[in-house]
């Protein structure tokens, strides 16, 4: 078991529940990661769900808090937390009306295990596993089709009753890198999707992005599965948008998209990025051409898409919205869809150098903010890998990044050398002529006029005395 488990306390539950007359198994993620580590797959399981049969859910509570305090996840779902364990009674989901939410819950301590497992969405999440006895408890076959890499629902029925599950399909289809079977395909196709909440739709999202080694097995999972066509007309256009052969021999933008997605994620674990450095650089990598299908044009017999960086800020913005990313995300994946071809543009090949001065680069750092040069040089990069049959190699990341490093910009912008203080100390009293006279100096030292305090200071001086009346 992984160890972010107390295996001693999941088998003395599973003892103190058998001796009830109770039988305890680990069901969903846990389940069946263990039977894929068991095929040799390195992959750690952070939620854990034991299942109770047996037991009614009084005696159930009462025996948790023999073991320590106990949180309740959900009465009407019958969910408890003990520890990092959810300790949960089987349960039936009745259809009452639209949408996801629209279940009635029933509990049933003495349903089948068989009949418990039905519920869950895809066969490979209906295997349990007995702690007791080691073995995996297998109804409908999930561990045939873990084997074969297929994603199947496990009821149909029950499985056409809840939305989500489309969604949930796809990300399985990207963290695993599964096919969904055809009868299954064929029911998500059909299945309405509109009234699913944004915040849901967001999550199918973080964990596709997030837990996927190749992300576009996900993403082609909701192009198949309609998810793409019925929820994101931003990334639909994408799909049939030609790109310069010359350039981007792959394909078209979506194809070219689902490169720099696969990309960025090898990029990501290379780095070792976690948290929000993560899905910023999974997002901006999804969003970093959405502007071509708008401005893309047949020029001089070339497919031309100037200004696609900039155009790229709006649908950037509806996209990330309905996902329902954080502002301050947005922001720092905007920044990154403007910018980034800065890289290739502002590189010499045949020199091996950047060619802009360091005002520029200093320029590129604020236009960045919140974001910054080493996450634009990220991105980059797996742009330039999203390609096939031309040259995929990466020196302009160095070169900037080593400029960057120079000017102590890799990870901020510049910060002013002048303050408010020294305007103080001058004899100024604050006001509105106080950002007159930081703005300018600070625009000098962008243009590297000036480099330290006194060199600062003495500019002040002289602002200050061109005024009429001035004097320091």
């Amino acid at each position: 078991m992984s160890a972010h488990v107390n295996l001693d306390l999941v088998m003395e539950l599973a003892r103190r529940f058998q001796t009830e007359g109770g039988r305890a198994v680990l069901v969903g993620g846990y389940a069946r990661d263990e039977a894929m580590r068991r095929r040799g797959q390195d992959i750690d399981t952070k939620d854990f769900d034991l299942e109770v049969f047996g037991i009614e859910p009084e005696r159930l509570v009462s025996i948790l808090r023999y073991f320590g305090e106990v949180h309740s996840v959900g009465s009407a779902f019958a969910v408890w937390k003990l520890d990092n364990l959810d300790v949960a009674i089987p349960r039936r989901d009745s259809k009452t009306g639209p949408g996801h939410k629209g279940f009635e819950i029933t509990c049933d301590p003495f349903m089948p295990v068989a009949e418990a497992a039905r519920r869950r969405d895809l066969t490979i999440n209906s295997i349990s596993f007995d702690p007791l006895t080691d073995e995996f408890i297998d109804p409908f076959n999930g561990l045939s089709d873990l084997d074969q890499g297929v994603l199947r629902a496990t009821d149909f029925e029950l499985f056409g009753d809840d939305p989500l599950r489309v969604l949930r399909t796809a990300q399985f289809a990207g963290r695993l890198d599964f096919k969904v079977e055809p009868n299954t395909q064929h029911l998500c196709q059909t299945m309405p999707l509109a009234e699913l909440p944004n915040e849901r739709i967001g999550e199918e999202w973080r964990k596709l992005l997030v837990k996927s080694a190749r992300p576009s097995a996900g993403l082609n999972a909701m192009r198949d599965l309609l998810v793409i066509e019925k929820l994101h007309p931003e990334l639909q256009a994408l799909i049939g948008c030609e790109q310069d052969p010359a350039w981007h021999p792959e394909g078209d933008v979506w194809v070219h998209t689902l490169l720099v997605m696969d990309a960025a994620a090898r990029i990501a674990r290379r780095e070792q990025l976690a948290g929000e450095e993560f899905i910023v650089l999974m997002l901006a990598a999804l969003c970093h051409d959405l502007g071509k299908p708008a401005t893309s044009k047949f020029v001089d017999g070339r497919i031309r898409s100037h200004g696609h960086s900039e155009a790229g800020e709006e649908p950037t913005r509806r996209l990330l919205t309905k996902l329902v990313i954080h502002q301050d995300l947005i922001e720092r994946v905007v920044k990154l869809v403007r910018e980034h071809l800065w890289p290739a543009l502002n590189f010499d090949k045949s020199k091996g150098k950047i060619t802009a001065g360091n005002s520029a680069i200093k320029r590129l750092a604020m236009r960045l903010h919140p974001s910054s040069i080493d996450e634009l040089l990220l991105l980059a990069e797996a742009d330039k890998n999203g390609r096939i049959d031309v040259d995929t190699s990466f020196p302009e990341g160095p070169a900037l990044r080593a400029r960057a490093q120079d000017l102590a910009i890799v990870d901020n912008q510049p910060k002013p050398i002048l303050q408010g203080r020294h305007l103080i100390d001058l004899g100024l009293r604050p006001g509105p002529e106080f950002g007159t006279i930081l703005r300018a100096v600070f625009e000098a030292q962008l243009d590297d006029h000036i480099e330290n305090l006194p060199q600062a200071v003495d500019m002040a001086k002289q602002i200050i005395l061109s005024k009429p009346g001035g004097n320091v």
